[in-house]
């Protein structure tokens, strides 16, 4: 993510830090600052808000300073004080996005989410980068706000908070910024990072043999390139592990809201008389398939004008897309933690429950591009039978951190349904 710097009154402010949390309360300094070694950064933030820490790098190489402060800490803190407006009152906020105007004619992105930011949520751009992000992070779903500028309210946004960004600055009674000293970012290590690359410099100077000079920069530069690549990885890895296909289970509703939805919308049983040979329902359509039985096509179409019915009369079918249920983004638990409660409670109502381990390299996240990830948790596809019990139950029971429900059928007066599991 490029560092970009903008000027608000006489402060410096940094947008584009690689955001990371961090997990040892007593030594956070330290934590962040052997973090921010490994990748090769030589400046660093730590923000604390909602009993979350994590720490902000950058390098100096890309032209930021110690002491220059950072623009996503700043309204996150705002944020975490005062909350935001979201479902008929103001409240803490967990899940945000937001996209603000800058005085130099830039514009600020930010993505947060379980109030950490995103590894890549922290963005300056065009006006059209900044959008397509915003659009692009909002279609994952899940968060409680979205944050900016009063000329994004009628883009059709949720629980949409109108302010700018100076509004999340605090200020002293004269108007001037009230500067509080952890916003600025500070040193990892006692040199910066663009003062090695010059102290090289002055160092083959002093070497006089041609030959020796030549071999030694070619060294140096291939060393510097194997580094480089090395901190590219590790920053992919933690990106990829941040994102939407390294959790696939968060753009995906639970097994109660998908159940619900299918059965509120399971209205053509017995559609003009005809025999309803099954009903198949995602968390994005329904479909119906129908035998005629002794009724007759002019009677399906009064009540089901949309139906697909065969040339010959005798089948038909109905396919209706679902309103988008929103996704929810679980933390995982252990495996047995979350199946052997779950597998004996179907066990003692006397269901078994089929499950079977994924090959994770065939998924989505595991392409060309990911080469070499590994992702922290299993995932396991699952079948079962309802065997008469009412759906709903059956939802209630699996109605737990990492399980999706993906499909469910009515056949043959019975109800079935398949889905995955992912667990750590």
């Amino acid at each position: 993510m490029a560092i970009y710097v903008t000027q608000i009154e006489k402060h410096k402010f940094v947008c584009g830090l690689f955001w990371q949390s961090l997990s040892r309360p007593r030594e956070l300094v330290k934590e962040a600052a052997d973090l921010g070694r490994k990748i090769e950064s030589d400046l660093m933030i730590i923000r604390m808000d909602h009993s979350t820490a994590q720490a902000g790098f950058g390098q100096s190489a890309e032209g930021i300073r110690r002491g220059m402060f950072s623009l996503a800490a700043i309204v996150s803190k705002t944020l975490a004080l005062e909350g935001a407006f979201y479902d008929g009152e103001q409240q803490p906020v967990h899940n945000w996005l937001g996209a603000f105007a800058l005085p130099d004619g830039k514009w600020a992105y930010f993505a947060v989410r379980d109030a950490n930011f995103l590894p890549n949520g922290d963005f300056a751009g065009s006006k059209e980068e900044v959008l397509e992000r915003l659009h692009s992070d909002y279609a994952l779903g899940g968060w409680n706000v979205i944050i900016g500028e009063a000329e994004l309210a009628d883009m059709g946004f949720h629980n949409f908070n109108a302010r700018d960004i100076e509004s999340f600055i605090p200020r002293k009674r004269d108007g001037a910024i009230r500067v509080h000293s952890w916003w600025g970012l500070r040193q990892i290590d006692g040199t910066p990072s663009w003062v090695k690359p010059a102290l090289a410099v002055a160092a083959m100077a002093v070497v006089t043999v041609g030959s020796v000079l030549g071999w030694r920069y070619y060294q140096e530069k291939k060393e510097a390139e194997e580094r480089e690549r090395a901190i590219a990885l590790a920053r992919a890895a933690m990106l990829r592990e941040a994102s939407s296909a390294a959790r696939p289970w968060s753009a995906r509703p639970s097994p109660l809201e998908v159940v619900r939805a299918c059965q509120r919308q399971f209205t053509h049983i017995t559609a003009g008389g005809w025999q309803l040979e099954s009903y198949t329902c995602t968390p994005e359509q329904q479909s119906y398939a129908w035998s005629r039985s002794n009724s007759t096509v002019a009677l399906l179409r009064e009540q089901v004008p949309g139906a697909a019915i065969e040339a010959s009369g005798d089948k038909a079918s109905y396919t209706k897309v679902l309103a988008t249920l929103k996704g929810q983004n679980d933390n995982l638990l252990e495996q047995e933690r979350l199946l052997d409660p779950m597998v004996s409670r179907l066990q003692l109502m006397g269901m078994s429950i089929k499950i079977t381990p994924q090959d994770l390299r065939k998924a989505p996240a595991a392409n060309a591009a990911n080469a070499g990830w590994q992702p922290s948790w299993k995932s396991f596809s699952f079948a079962l039978n309802a065997r008469g019990v009412e759906p709903l139950e059956i939802a209630t029971i699996l109605n737990r951190p990492g399980v999706r429900v993906d499909k469910v059928t009515y056949r043959g007066s019975e109800w079935f349904m398949e889905g995955t599991i992912y667990a750590k």
